[in-house]
């Protein structure tokens, strides 16, 4: 692993960086067409990929420059690895680990940026070593300017469901050691997709944390472009280089979030709605979109044939459903520090124990439908909701003890 240095728009800033990026094997492909940008950029900077449900060293061979880890290094127990495998799916699993993974690294060295496996480098990152030198944190919001009422794909609400910052880029250096640890506290077991609860994976928590650890908010358009903020990110090729059009700023990072390797005009299936019609496709970004499908589908076939996730069905084959990992959860926080294990479903020895703790868990399982159901029940039927409380006031407490011990997230 190599010395490099970034450079801060004042001046040269030495320090011993890298680049990081977490996958599940599925998405090797887009890990290698970041690694592909990486070296075509800044040569010299080393990318290490955290593959979370396999040993995979093999992705590196060939490949210099890139570093392929696994959970079991990044100062996990095993058995702490086991049980966030089992309460999350593959999305909150791979976001979980993040800040534990960050701070592994910069056990290593002094500046550590996670790029999100579909992300994409444009040009070199060289603003961040000064600004993480002196802030220890940095994050970029998802908008820079208020969304005019013509922009019909994406509003506001977009950072109230899902956060202020896109967490598809960040960046870490010492002075961002507390924040780290506070947010690795939280994902152990509170990284979900939990819109009801107000909580989305790891980018909520940031909204907190980027106040209370004082992080810097990156205010460069060049960052983390991605389909929900296209609108106030318009670029082109000026001489060879990608130019915003509206600053004077080049483009650094893009986010192709949602993208379709196999139909690279229509931008992202992610909002929910079609944007190949947009008028966001510009000749750049087509031509961009177009270059980075090729690096996708190359090592699509590089790669071959891609196991499906590891943690996706128990050690009978069996798929573990969203609602037994949210009770597998809450019997987890509730058993805290008394040493108390679940069996786990992924071992051999222990998964017999597991299914048994599974026919017992029904009426928890069932529970958590009933909490679930009351919270959207308060907000869907307000004033029924209110009249119950003054008619039923008995079975109103009821109902909200079931809302409150439904989530298990700490209040």
């Amino acid at each position: 692993m190599n010395d490099t240095s970034l450079v801060a728009e004042n001046g040269p800033v030495p320090t011993k960086a890298v680049y990081c990026t977490v996958v599940a094997q599925n998405y090797l492909p887009q890990a290698l067409a970041l690694y592909a940008s990486v070296k075509q950029q800044e040569p010299d900077m080393q990318l290490v990929v955290l593959v979370v449900d396999a040993d995979r060293p093999d992705v590196a061979e060939g490949r210099p420059g890139l570093s392929v880890m696994s959970v079991k290094e990044i100062g996990l127990s095993q058995r702490e690895v086991l049980n966030m495998a089992a309460i999350y799916d593959v999305v909150e699993f791979s976001t979980s680990v993040k800040p534990q993974f960050f701070l592994s690294l910069l056990a290593t060295y002094d500046h550590v940026t996670y790029l999100d496996p579909d992300t994409y480098v444009v040009s070199p990152l060289k603003e961040l070593a000064g600004l993480v030198a002196e802030h220890g944190v940095v994050l970029t919001p998802h908008f820079l300017e208020p969304i005019p009422p013509e922009v019909q794909h994406v509003t506001e609400v977009h950072s109230l469901t899902v956060g202020i910052h896109n967490l598809g880029f960040a960046s870490f250096g010492h002075k961002g050691v507390p924040f780290l640890e506070w947010w690795a506290a939280h994902l152990s077991r509170e990284c979900l997709i939990y819109p009801l609860l107000g909580i989305f994976v790891d980018q909520k928590w940031t909204d907190i944390g980027a106040n209370l650890f004082q992080a810097h908010s990156l205010r460069h358009y060049g960052y983390n472009v991605g389909p929900w903020n296209l609108h106030e990110r318009a670029f082109s090729d000026v001489d060879g280089k990608l130019q915003l059009l509206h600053v004077s700023q080049e483009l650094r990072l893009v986010h192709f979030s949602g993208f379709n390797p196999e139909d690279p005009d229509a931008i992202s299936i992610r909002l929910s709605t079609n944007l190949k019609n947009s008028g966001l496709n510009s000749p750049a970004l087509a031509a961009l979109s177009r270059e980075y499908a090729r690096y996708v589908l190359e090592a699509r076939a590089a790669l071959g044939s891609q196991p499906e996730y590891a943690f996706d069905k128990d050690a009978r084959g069996q798929r573990i459903s969203k609602r037994t990992r949210r009770a597998f959860r809450k019997a987890l926080v509730a058993a805290g520090d008394t040493g108390r294990s679940l069996p786990s479903p992924f071992l051999e020895n222990e998964v017999a124990g597991y299914h048994t703790w599974r026919a017992r868990a029904l009426v928890s399982r069932l529970a958590l439908t009933v909490g679930d159901a009351s919270i959207a029940a308060k907000y869907a039927l307000p004033d029924e909701f209110a009249k119950m409380k003054m008619i039923l006031p008995n079975q109103f407490s009821w109902l909200r003890g079931r809302m409150l011990a439904a989530s298990r997230v700490r209040r």
